[in-house]
C-alpha cells in the first residue's frame, strides 16, 4: 500500500510542473504581447507579399556578400548562413523586424532600470519599498514606446540607415545595463554592457562617441560610491569586470580593428582622404536659421535627408509639434523630481546627463550657427576620426535616451497621483497616443511608403545568362560593370531614388556607382577602379575597355534602360563590345579583348 501512495508522488510533482510551466508560460506571453503587437503593426504588411524592401541607403537582394574588414561581418556572415534556408526577400524583412525590436527591447530595459532606480532611492515617499507595483509592467511597455516612436527613428528607418538604428538600440541597452550596474554594484552586468558595446560598434563606428560621454558618467558615479565599493571588498572584482568587458568589446570587433591596424580597411581611407569640409556642408542639421535648426535637434528632428523628399516629412504635418509639448512637460517634471530631496550622489547622476545633454545639443546643431560651429570643427580637426560623424544630427541618438530616463522619472511619479489611479485606463491610452503620435507614419508598413517589390524578370533572364557563360556556373567569377554609373538611382519599377542594388542581385561580381553626387559632392569613395571607371565614362570608352585595378578584368558591361541610360549610347560605337542580348529594361554586353 505504501509503494501505491509512493508511486504516486512523482505523478503529482509532475502535474505540479507542468502546471507552473503553464503559468509561467502564460505570464510571459502576457508580458510580451503588447510589444509584439506593436512590431507587427509596423512590419505585417510586408509579409503579405513576396519581394525586396528598397530605401534610399539600404537594396537587398539574392546576395549577401561580406569580407573580413567589414564592420558588418558577423551578422553578414549569419546572414548569408540564413539565405540558404530562408528566401533573401524574407530574411530582409525578418533583419528590419528584429532591428525595430531591439530599438523597444532596449527602450524596455532602459525604462524599466530607471523605475528601480528612482523607486529604491525616492526619500520623498512613504512606501520604503524597492519592488516596483504591480501596474509597472504596462508603464514600461507605454515608456518603452517612446524610444520607437520619435522622429529620429523614423527619419533613419524610412532612409534605411539600420546599422544606425541597430547601434542606437544597442545604446539604449547600454545605458539600461550600466545605470543597472551603478545602481546595484552587481559588476557582472557590466558583461552585457560590453557586449552591446560591441554591438553598436559593429554597426556604427562613430558611436563610440555617443558612448564615451555616459562611460565618462558611468565612472564618475563609482568614483562617488567609492567608499562602498572599497567597504564591500568589490575593488579587485571591478578591476576584473572591466579587463573582461574591455576584453569582450576587442574581441567582437576584432576583424576591423586588425584591418584598421594593417591599414586595409576601407573605412580608414574612405575618413581620412575622402571625407572634406564639403561633406559637412553637404550633411548639415536641416533648419532655415539657427532658431530652427535648435528647434529641430531638441524635437529629434533635422535629419538632412528629409529635405530629399524621398518619404514623408514627420513635420510637415499639422500639429506635430503639439504632442512633444505635452511630452516636454512631462521630462521637464522629471529633471525636476531628479533634484528633489535626492542624496549626493543621485544629484551627481542626474547633473551628468543634463551635462551630456547640452553637449549632445551643441554637437548635434554641428556647424550650422555661429554658436556650435567652433566646438564643432576643432573636434572634426583634432579628434582623431571624429570627421568619420560628418552628419551632426546623429547625436540625438544620444538626446533621445536622456530624454526617455527623464520622461520615466516623471511619469513613473505623477502615475502615484490620484486623479491618474482613478483614470490609469484613460491615462494610458492618452499617454500611448501622444506617444505614438511622435511618429505615427512608422505604422502599417512604414505607412505604407516602403511596399515589397520584386526584381523584374529581365534582370532574372539576364543574371541565368551570366551564369551560363561563366566557366564556373553557379559560382560565376566574370567581372560586370553596371551602368548607368550612379550610386543612387530612380529604377522604373521601383518607382523612387534607391542605392543601387546591382551588386546584391547579379551572381557575378558587379562594380555598380560609387558617385553619390549629392551637396556638391561627386565621390568621396577614394577606390581606385571606382575612379578609373569614371574617367573613362569621361572618356566615352575611346581609350579601351574600362580599366582595373586587380587582377579580373571587366568581362561584361550591363546598362539599364533607365535614367540617363540614353547618353551611354556611345557603347555601340565601340568595337571591343559585342551586344549580346537587348531585353525590356536591359542591355547585356560582352568586351573582346
Amino acid at each position: 500500500m505504501r509503494r501505491g501512495y509512493a508511486a504516486l508522488f512523482p505523478i503529482i510533482i509532475k502535474k505540479y510542473k507542468m502546471k507552473h510551466l503553464r503559468e509561467k508560460t502564460k505570464k510571459i506571453i502576457a508580458l510580451y504581447a503588447p510589444y509584439l503587437f506593436v512590431i507587427l503593426a509596423i512590419v505585417l504588411p510586408w509579409f503579405f507579399r513576396p519581394g525586396y524592401l528598397f530605401f534610399t541607403d539600404s537594396a537587398w537582394g539574392p546576395l549577401i556578400k561580406f569580407d573580413w574588414t567589414s564592420t558588418w561581418l558577423v551578422i553578414k556572415f549569419l546572414l548569408h548562413g540564413l539565405s540558404f534556408i530562408i528566401p533573401a526577400d524574407l530574411l530582409e524583412k525578418i533583419f528590419i523586424t528584429a532591428v525595430l525590436s531591439l530599438i523597444l527591447f532596449g527602450g524596455r530595459s532602459l525604462v524599466k532600470n530607471v523605475l528601480e532606480y528612482f523607486k529604491e532611492n525616492d526619500s520623498s515617499d512613504d512606501n520604503k519599498s524597492s519592488e516596483i507595483p504591480q501596474s509597472a509592467p504596462g508603464l514600461i511597455f507605454i515608456l518603452s514606446l517612446f524610444a520607437l516612436f520619435n522622429p529620429f527613428v523614423y527619419d533613419r528607418a524610412l532612409y534605411g540607415q539600420f546599422g544606425v538604428l541597430i547601434s542606437y538600440g544597442a545604446l539604449l541597452f547600454v545605458l539600461a545595463y550600466l545605470l543597472e550596474t551603478w545602481r546595484t554594484l552587481n559588476f557582472k552586468k557590466s558583461y552585457q554592457a560590453a557586449i552591446f558595446t560591441a554591438i553598436s560598434l559593429m554597426f556604427a563606428v562613430h558611436f563610440i562617441f555617443f558612448l564615451i560621454p555616459f562611460y565618462l558618467l558611468f565612472f564618475g558615479g563609482l568614483f562617488v560610491r567609492r567608499r562602498e565599493i572599497k567597504t564591500a571588498g568589490q575593488l579587485k572584482k571591478l578591476g576584473r569586470t572591466l579587463i573582461i568587458s574591455l576584453f569582450i568589446i576587442l574581441f567582437l570587433n576584432a576583424n576591423w580593428l586588425i584591418a584598421l591596424a594593417l591599414k586595409v580597411s576601407p573605412t580608414l581611407d574612405f575618413v581620412e582622404q575622402g571625407i572634406t569640409n564639403q561633406d559637412l556642408i553637404a550633411f548639415q542639421t536641416a533648419g532655415a536659421n539657427d532658431t530652427e535648426v535648435f528647434t529641430n535637434v531638441l524635437l529629434m528632428s533635422g535629419f538632412w535627408g528629409k529635405d530629399q523628399f524621398r518619404y514623408f516629412d514627420l513635420t510637415d504635418a499639422p500639429g506635430w509639434q503639439r504632442s512633444f509639448i505635452f511630452l516636454a512637460l512631462l521630462i521637464i517634471y522629471g529633471v525636476g523630481l531628479s533634484f528633489y530631496k535626492r542624496h549626493r550622489v543621485e544629484k551627481f547622476f542626474s547633473v551628468g546627463l543634463l551635462l551630456i545633454f547640452v553637449l549632445a545639443v551643441f554637437l548635434a546643431v554641428g556647424i550650422k550657427t555661429p554658436l556650435t560651429r567652433g566646438l564643432s570643427l576643432f573636434l572634426y580637426d583634432h579628434l582623431p576620426f571624429y570627421k568619420g560623424l560628418r552628419e551632426s544630427q546623429k547625436w540625438v541618438a544620444v538626446i533621445v535616451p536622456i530624454y526617455l530616463f527623464y520622461l520615466t522619472v516623471g511619469v513613473g511619479r505623477l502615475k502615484d497621483f490620484k486623479l491618474i489611479k482613478n483614470k490609469s485606463y484613460l491615462s494610458a491610452i492618452l499617454l500611448s497616443a501622444v506617444i505614438i503620435m511622435q511618429a505615427p507614419s512608422l505604422l502599417w508598413g512604414f505607412g505604407g511608403q516602403i511596399r515589397p517589390t520584386s526584381y523584374p524578370a529581365d534582370w532574372h533572364e539576364v543574371n541565368e545568362l551570366l551564369l551560363e557563360r561563366s566557366a564556373n556556373t553557379g559560382n560565376c567569377s566574370d567581372k560586370v560593370l553596371f551602368l548607368p554609373w550612379h550610386l543612387y538611382m530612380s529604377f522604373n519599377w521601383t518607382g523612387k531614388i534607391v542605392a543601387n542594388p546591382a551588386p546584391q542581385f547579379f551572381s557575378c561580381p558587379t562594380q555598380a556607382g560609387t558617385n553619390m553626387e549629392w551637396g556638391g559632392i561627386y565621390d568621396n569613395s577614394q577606390k581606385p577602379d571606382s575612379l578609373a571607371v569614371s574617367a573613362w565614362i569621361r572618356d566615352r570608352g575611346v581609350s579601351g575597355p574600362p580599366p582595373v585595378y586587380d587582377e579580373k578584368k571587366f568581362r561584361y558591361i550591363i546598362l539599364a534602360k533607365e535614367l540617363d541610360w540614353r547618353d551611354y549610347s556611345w557603347l555601340s560605337e565601340q568595337n571591343y563590345l559585342n551586344l549580346i542580348l537587348e531585353t525590356e529594361t536591359l542591355l547585356f554586353y560582352e568586351i573582346k579583348y
